[in-house]
């Protein structure tokens, strides 16, 4: 199988190029083409010499395939399955903002964290996904874009999300490679301001995170304020204590300069609790870290239920008692489960 194009860096695609004795100048026509006019045919490059079409076309694959499925929610939240090349399939979320619009992909097929909350974990893992495969996801929902605007959305600077299928922090090295053609002006030019990784915190991820050279924004779900509790709902990130997760996120996010995120799911009866909020409040005061309190999405294959309207409030209200920030965030996209934790891995036929 050919390797996919979309999964070279800007300076590997350069040295690709000049493998093939082309000046410089024709590495950057070909980027212009494939990230500014996002063609989908080496033959669409109508400004680059015929034998280089040829000889780029027998190296390297070019084609996207499109969404077998597209849905859109009555909020205007809009989910795809994409077919990948050996058959499997992802989901992916346009969903619209007041003035942009968040784009929230996926970094495996499947996902082995097992959470309790999310219907990816129902089928397992299968494999990581490629860095290609990330990017095509961003392009095809920016086509998308392009193809049917959303009012006051500018379609090529979307805000982008690893909060889609899988746990990224188990894919870093794809996630990462992914991240850096979208923020290097060669590839999307994206600022890193408009990129975010969501994780269940696994500690040996958080660590690598913490180790490498990215600088965009962290969202961590937690899923208990004690470690019990965190395990009960997160069976395999919750091998690491709540204590170690928020030490390795509140690090990042001080050499990153950026306050990290902390996202919680509100389980009737389980994480909506008084006694949860109290503790969490107790965790979180004094620390650079902001709450978004996400009523479950049900799914239909579990019996958990979302917090009520007043419990929320009430969790919402002992956390600023704490002196800590926190947002009630409404999820769009249920009616389509395009919400979070709604996406899941699907077989065609």
């Amino acid at each position: 199988m050919k390797k996919m194009v979309y999964s070279l860096t800007p300076d590997e695609l350069t040295a690709a190029v000049a493998d093939l004795g082309q000046p410089r100048y024709r590495a950057d026509q070909v980027r212009q083409w494939l990230y500014g006019k996002r063609v989908t045919a080496w033959d669409a490059m109508t400004n680059l010499p015929r034998d280089l079409r040829e000889s780029l076309a027998g190296r390297f694959a070019l084609e996207r395939p499109a969404p077998v499925e597209r849905q859109v929610s009555r909020d205007g939240t809009r989910k795809f399955l994409f077919a990948l090349a050996d058959g499997a399939t992802i989901e992916s979320v346009i969903i619209p903002m007041a003035d942009h619009a968040t784009f929230c992909i996926s970094s495996q097929v499947g996902c082995a964290m097992a959470c309790r909350f999310c219907a990816t974990a129902r089928g397992g893992l299968v494999r990581n996904l490629e860095t290609g495969e990330i990017i095509l996801q961003v392009l095809s929902l920016m086509d998308d874009l392009r193809d049917d605007p959303l009012p006051n959305v500018t379609a090529g600077h979307p805000n982008v999300v690893f909060m889609g299928m899988g746990e990224p922090l188990d894919n870093l090295d794809a996630v990462a490679r992914s991240i850096g053609i979208m923020l290097d002006p060669r590839g999307l030019g994206l600022s890193r301001r408009r990129v975010r990784i969501s994780t269940s915190g696994p500690g040996p991820g958080l660590r690598s995170l913490l180790a490498s050279d990215l600088d965009v924004g962290l969202t961590l779900s937690l899923g208990g304020a004690d470690d019990s509790a965190r395990k009960a709902v997160m069976p395999v990130p919750g091998r690491t204590s709540v204590r170690e997760v928020l030490d390795l996120a509140e690090r990042y996010g001080k050499r990153t300069g950026r306050r990290g995120t902390v996202a919680w799911v509100l389980i009737a009866g389980r994480t909506d609790t008084p006694e949860q909020a109290e503790a969490l409040g107790r965790l979180l005061a004094r620390r650079p870290f902001k709450v978004n309190l996400i009523p479950l999405n049900p799914l239909d294959d579990d019996a958990l239920q979302p917090a009520g309207h007043a419990d929320t409030l009430a969790f919402q209200a002992i956390l600023k008692r704490h002196g800590v920030d926190a947002f009630i965030r409404a999820s769009g996209g249920r009616d389509i489960a395009a919400a979070c934790g709604q996406l899941r891995r699907r077989r065609l036929g």
